[in-house]
């Protein structure tokens, strides 16, 4: 009996498999996707003990011991603790290493709400513009020639979903042309984060493409190694990005 899988909202962009480890994997990893799934969806809320190991192996249809090793992965991310003669419990959120790219992909795939944006955006508002004043100096040609690349997908996008890729893309270049060791993985650990919010954020928009203008902007301060220029085009972007999103909250 194949592994039933936890249903997606179709409103949601799908997670580039690239951000989630354990995504793609044979059967260890798709144990491991599945309950991370459960967990991060909410299917299984915190506080609450999993259902004991043979209903979960008739369930998922895998041995004690597949169920074993992907308990302790999630463990070890901070999403369950296994007692003795109490059995497997989910942890509350504020003990979930909420930076792991797989607890990312997992959110974002079983839906986002208005916190997790609101938290997102607070993200990107700290990090971003820091990182555009760096890549401004720190930038290759090579480098540069990678947002650029993105600049021209989002110029010929022909839909959101192809916006979304190309603007990801975009916000990832710029993050890895910091050339910075500290940041460049964070490329990758909040990509898929960054997905579910530029779906939702192009998705409001009566013209997907209407920031276009904004990140071109971005993109002509790093080539000019204008930091200061870069810093302010992109806070100023995210800025609309954060006012977009809490209209969208307020008329949902």
């Amino acid at each position: 009996m194949p592994i039933r899988m936890t249903p997606v909202d179709p409103k949601t962009p799908p997670t580039p498999a690239s951000h989630a480890r354990y995504s793609g994997r044979k059967l260890h990893g798709q144990v491991v996707d599945e309950l991370g799934r459960r967990v991060a969806g909410g299917i299984y809320p915190a506080g609450q003990v999993l259902p004991n190991e043979e209903l979960l192996c008739q369930e998922l249809a895998v041995s004690r011991t597949a169920l074993r090793e992907a308990v302790k992965v999630l463990a070890g991310k901070g999403l369950l603790e296994a007692r003795p003669r109490i059995g497997t419990r989910v942890r509350s959120k504020d003990q979930w290493n909420l930076l792991d790219p797989d607890i990312l992909a997992w959110r974002c795939a079983t839906g986002v709400d208005a916190e997790f944006l609101r938290h997102l955006t607070e993200l990107r508002e700290i990090i971003e513009p820091s990182a555009a004043a760096l890549a401004a100096t720190s930038r290759s040609e090579e480098q540069l020639q990678a947002i650029a690349q993105a600049l021209r997908s989002m110029e010929s996008a022909a839909s959101i979903t192809d916006w979304v890729q190309a603007d990801l893309a975009f916000h990832t270049a710029v993050l890895q042309a910091t050339n910075n060791p500290l940041l460049m993985p964070l490329a990758a650990i909040i990509g898929s984060a960054l997905e579910s919010l530029l779906g939702v954020t192009a998705r409001t928009s009566d013209n997907f493409k209407q920031a276009l203008p904004d990140h071109q902007k971005v993109f002509e301060a790093i080539r000019l190694q204008e930091p200061q220029n870069a810093l302010h085009r992109m806070a100023s972007m995210l800025s609309d990005t954060r006012s977009l999103i809490r209209t969208t909250i307020q008329t949902s």
